[in-house]
């Protein structure tokens, strides 16, 4: 036994296990990492999801959709308290639309764009226990700690207005009050500006002493009493130009602006402390002083008394809802976030820098490592290191040279590549991400519309290749066996000319100007001088063949890499030429047994290059289906109509999947040419 291990180097042996359990460590911290970052916590009540209005506190959930319908739920156990659906004012049947919803008191508080506010009981049968009209459209409702006012602000055109409302006035539907028989803060002194230009009002706050705070565009903030303009205001002048959200303290006050930072005010709204936190926001909520600010991809938390919390990133999303202790980030969907995943996602974020590379570190070091535990292996892994070692020495500037080279390829290539790969395996929407394993791969090798459209791509591969490959010879040869030069020069300027078209500007050309369906495409207008009345659709629904035929015949003639073959063919000696000429060679044989042959590397890069191009090629089909509707689809375009075309939600893991057999495709394509050359080189 002793004699079968005496190989074995104990010391290696122990580092390899040491490198395996690094791996292991920082592969889950990774893993977990990048879980954290698509991640959500679940809805506390999972039938309030798909909401577009959202308000909760420490018992209830209320909730309302796109068409209207106001929800109110038990937190505890999800139970349905009471749903309403309010009547379009102009009697037309439909829904009246929600804009914004509130929970107070054990109150719902629904503001509508007929004007109304209404005030539901959480608890009640989802009879409005008040009905209150305004003047203008209400926005947004404020609510203080504790009290019995809260503010209101509306706005119709450039005009806005705040009102301070009793959270318990009555009304009902048929004989709704007024805004007139409570306090009011009368909008038209403050929200314009002396000099008549307008300013938008930003954050509000009512305090439990009953006076509203409102912050407008210029720097200021002017307090009211539940008089309103009978009282006057005071104004405060602050360093913040939009103070978007604003909330009472024990000392003073705590905001937050639209550029990004927090501030925290004694009670004449002097800054005591500032909070830059370099991030501008589009929008910033805030709730039982917990401040979130959203805007260029991230979404930061402040909490009034204890500073930053987190700062994560969201994929442009958008704020939805926000309490003390959650939000709900829209981003193509709803993610329910609580302030403890939010900052777990941050920390992780913050880490996966170092995780990352530490990962790629342990794992270098276990193979290297694995190696050497095998006395014989790890002699010859040093021997194959030292050769690697004296051969970068020695040629050190060419190698170094290649870095950059391939620094880029792994950014800009190899990385998408290893990331769709990656995707492949998940449900993925651009927000949260959920593992499925080889669902997506099953999901593809159904669909029949993605491979029955591998036939249309197959023809415009053997079309785009012959078109790629056997005219701009043809032109080559005909303008090297021109005699004069400058002709020939001309004959080149003129067909190169055409390729500072932009693409997308010829298939708009063709599918418009030459194949258009009326009387003003070229071809239509040609055929008419034979046949009067001559009116064709060439590209359009339910022509798929003539359609097909008529794209393929974009941008005849076919000349664009004629320069390719035009060069390889100059740089043939002459003497060939001459001596072919003395043999009695004719053009014709002597362009198939030396011109081909000794062009062919130039063939061969144009082949792949036009093999790669055409079955990725989505952009000649997306674009004729758009003006003509033709219907004609290729893998490539499935695969990114799976994104922007899928219903609800992108689908980034089945497009992924699709991509996965498109590139498997191309590669063996790639290999088996490359093979192919090689063994002719070999002969």
């Amino acid at each position: 036994m002793r004699e079968k291990f005496k190989n074995l180097s104990p010391l290696w042996a122990a580092l390899t296990a040491v490198a395996l359990a690094g791996v292991i460590a920082f592969a889950v911290l990774v893993g977990a990492g990048v879980s954290a970052a698509g991640g959500s916590d679940a809805f506390p009540v999972p039938a309030a999801s798909g909401a577009v209005r959202m308000a909760e506190d420490d018992t209830y959930f209320a909730a309302a959709d796109a068409d209207g319908l106001l929800s109110c739920y038990n937190k505890e156990d999800g139970a349905l308290l009471f749903s309403y659906r309010k009547p379009a004012a102009d009697g037309s049947g439909s829904s009246a639309g929600v804009l914004s919803v509130s929970l107070y008191g054990g109150q719902v508080f629904a503001l509508y764009g007929d004007r109304q506010v209404l005030r539901f009981a959480a608890e009640g049968d989802g009879t409005p226990a008040g009905v209150l009209e305004t003047n203008y459209v209400p926005q947004q409702a404020y609510f203080p700690v504790s009290g019995s006012l809260f503010a209101v602000y509306g706005m119709v055109g450039a005009r806005k207005e705040v009102y301070l409302l009793r959270t318990d006035f009555g009304g009902t539907p048929d004989a709704p009050v007024s805004y007139r028989e409570y306090p009011k803060l009368d909008g038209g002194e403050y929200a314009v500006s002396s000099g008549g230009v307008e300013t938008g009002v930003q954050g509000i706050c009512v305090t439990e002493d009953e006076r509203v705070y409102v912050a407008s565009d210029i720097y200021t903030v002017r307090a009211f009493t539940a008089n309103g303009m009978t009282d006057g205001y005071e104004q405060y002048d602050i360093p913040a130009q939009k103070l978007a959200a604003l909330c009472e303290t024990e000392t003073g006050f705590a905001g937050m602006d639209l550029a990004g930072n927090f501030y925290r005010f004694d009670d004449t709204f002097n800054a005591e402390y500032i909070l830059r936190t370099g991030q501008a926001f589009d929008t910033v909520l805030c709730a039982g002083g917990t401040f979130y600010g959203a805007g260029g991809g991230r979404v930061v938390g402040v909490r009034a008394d204890e500073g930053q919390l987190f700062n994560m990133a969201a994929d442009g999303g958008t704020l939805l809802m926000a309490s003390e202790s959650a939000f709900v980030l829209s981003d193509g969907g709803a993610r329910y976030i609580g302030v403890a995943l939010a900052r777990q996602m941050a920390a992780y974020a913050g880490l996966l820098p170092v995780y990352i590379p530490l990962l790629a570190v342990f794992a270098l070091f276990l193979v290297f490592a694995g190696l050497h535990a095998w006395r014989p292996l790890g002699a010859r892994v040093n021997r194959g290191l030292a050769l690697c070692g004296r051969t970068f020495v020695k040629h050190k500037f060419a190698y170094l040279g290649l870095v950059p080279t391939f620094a880029l390829l792994a950014v800009f290539y190899y990385w998408p590549i290893a990331r769709g790969f990656a995707l492949s395996f998940f449900n993925y929407n651009g927000v949260t991400s959920e593992f499925v394993g080889l669902q997506n791969f099953g999901d593809v090798l159904q669909n029949s519309i993605f491979w029955n459209s591998t036939l249309n791509m197959f023809i415009l591969l053997v079309t785009d290749l012959v078109k790629a490959i056997v005219p701009p010879l043809i032109f080559a040869e005909f303008i090297l066996a021109v005699r004069s030069k400058r002709f020939s020069f001309a004959v080149r300027v003129l067909l190169f000319i055409p390729g500072i078209l932009p693409g997308v500007a010829g298939t708009l050309v063709w599918v418009n100007g030459i194949f258009g369906s009326d009387s003003y495409g070229l071809l239509n207008s040609i055929c008419s001088l034979f046949v009067p009345g001559f009116m064709q659709t060439w590209i359009g629904p339910y022509l798929e063949t003539r359609s097909l035929v008529s794209i393929i015949m974009f941008s005849f003639p076919w000349v664009g890499s004629y320069l390719i073959f035009y060069g390889g063919v100059m740089g043939i000696p002459k003497s060939l030429f001459e001596a072919a000429e003395l043999d009695g060679c004719g053009w014709w044989r002597r362009m198939a047994t030396i011109d081909l042959p000794l062009i062919f590397a130039q063939i061969k890069y144009i082949f792949i290059t036009s093999f790669i191009a055409s079955v990725q090629d989505y952009g000649r089909l997306f674009i004729t289906d758009q003006s003509t509707g033709h219907g004609l689809k290729v893998p490539a375009l499935i695969i990114y109509e799976s994104i922007y075309k899928g219903g609800s939600e992108p689908n980034y893991g089945l497009s992924s999947a699709m991509s996965m057999f498109l590139f498997l495709f191309l590669l063996a394509a790639t290999i088996l040419s490359f093979r192919k050359q090689t063994s002719k080189e070999e002969l």
